[in-house]
């Protein structure tokens, strides 16, 4: 039996996790993962948006178009793999994860790249639509310095301090 070493690149906190990982199965290309704790991000944006409506969830949705649009930049294809990889999630209930994506012919630097892009721009579309005036600081964030700064922003008793919902008027 052989066995052959896969690299990866990893950023994981307890609110998010982004792997890119070598292909066993597409030699010279990379299978992208990403899932993410909608119960982590519930103090940042419970009740900041709409009825049905989780920031978290379409952040999470938004980043396999956003890393696409942002290897396309670079000349690199990426396409759906039609699988939910296991290297992004398990992190219990609530965790929710996307299809992972296949990056074809990009080099170990730019899949780098992808992978700090990826993470910036997660938790800055998910705080663009529930905290329009906060920006993720300059520079890049290691994993724990981003779970720092995303459980800064969470209100504890944030159930109690959302607005009420819709409710459907009541006959007189």
């Amino acid at each position: 039996m052989r066995t052959t070493a896969v690299t990866s690149w990893e950023y994981k906190n307890d609110f998010f996790s982004i792997v890119i990982r070598e292909s066993e199965q597409h030699p010279g290309s990379y299978m992208y993962s990403s899932g993410l704790s909608l119960p982590r991000f519930n103090p940042i944006i419970w009740g900041k948006t709409g009825i049905c409506s989780n920031a978290a969830f379409k952040g999470l949705q938004q980043l396999r178009a956003d890393v696409s649009y942002f290897a396309i930049q670079r000349g690199i294809v990426t396409k759906d793999a039609g699988i939910q990889g296991n290297s992004a999630g398990g992190h219990g209930d609530g965790w929710y994860q996307e299809n992972d994506l296949v990056i074809e012919d990009a080099s170990p630097d730019v899949v780098q790249e992808i992978l700090e892009f990826s993470a910036r721009d997660l938790v800055q579309t998910v705080l663009t639509a529930c905290h329009p005036d906060v920006k993720v600081p300059a520079g890049t964030l290691e994993p724990k310095a981003m779970q720092r700064f995303l459980e800064s922003l969470g209100i504890a008793n944030y159930k109690e301090m959302a607005p009420p919902p819709i409710a459907r008027p009541q006959a007189a």
